[in-house]
């Protein structure tokens, strides 16, 4: 394998009828720079043997007792070999390109801290519904908006490792706006970028 420079970090409670696509989906991608790491949040379903049938040095598990997604995103931080770290939920589809093309630009705009995309929308059988545009692209846009609209779709967002350390972290009491509040928190430490094209697939699902 070569050398780990982008973690892609994938928080996953219950997420069986989802996750093997979702894997297939990272491995599929058109570099090798990677580690697929997963942290299993206290799946109650049939998950983690899902993540057992996939025989991929590139794929890291850590389990532990459901603490929700922020304290699993945590967990991964702090295990996480890359320089990068690329989310990713269990329930989405990666585009091909998608960690090449954000790897390229955070590469070349070291002022970068947060690389987003917009993203496809998908019902729960996969089927297209719409195709979401960020509310910016550039810098400038982003921050115009921050506090009205989330900049960055959380799934699709690539950023560095070390500066969201340097913060803290995840809000572990930020219930379903953790990323939200953590791209307002790093506002004033770098800039943020959204590539405009869809490099994931979100899907819509009742669970």
């Amino acid at each position: 394998m070569s050398e780990v420079k982008v973690t892609i970090l994938m928080p996953v409670c219950n997420a069986e009828p989802y996750i093997g696509e979702a894997i297939r989906s990272v491995l599929e991608q058109d570099v090798d720079c990677f580690e697929l790491l997963i942290v299993n949040d206290g799946s109650t379903d049939n998950s983690a043997a899902v993540i057992e049938r996939f025989n991929d040095p590139r794929i890291k598990v850590i389990h532990q007792e459901n603490r929700g997604i922020s304290a699993a995103l945590n967990t991964g931080l702090a295990a996480a070999r890359g320089e990068y770290i690329a989310r990713f939920d269990a329930d989405d589809i990666c585009m091909p390109g998608r960690i090449s093309k954000q790897v390229t630009f955070l590469d070349q705009n070291p002022g970068c801290l947060v690389c987003g995309s917009d993203a496809a929308y998908i019902t729960a059988e996969g089927n297209h519904l719409f195709d979401f545009i960020c509310a910016g692209h550039e810098h400038a846009a982003i921050m115009e908006k921050i506090y009205t609209h989330c900049p960055v779709i959380h799934s699709a967002a690539m950023f560095r490792k070390q500066v969201i350390l340097d913060a803290g972290g995840y809000p572990i009491y930020a219930h379903s706006f953790e990323d939200h509040l953590l791209w307002i928190q790093l506002k004033d430490k770098g800039l943020f970028h959204n590539i405009p094209e869809p490099l994931i697939k979100v899907r819509f699902s009742a669970s």
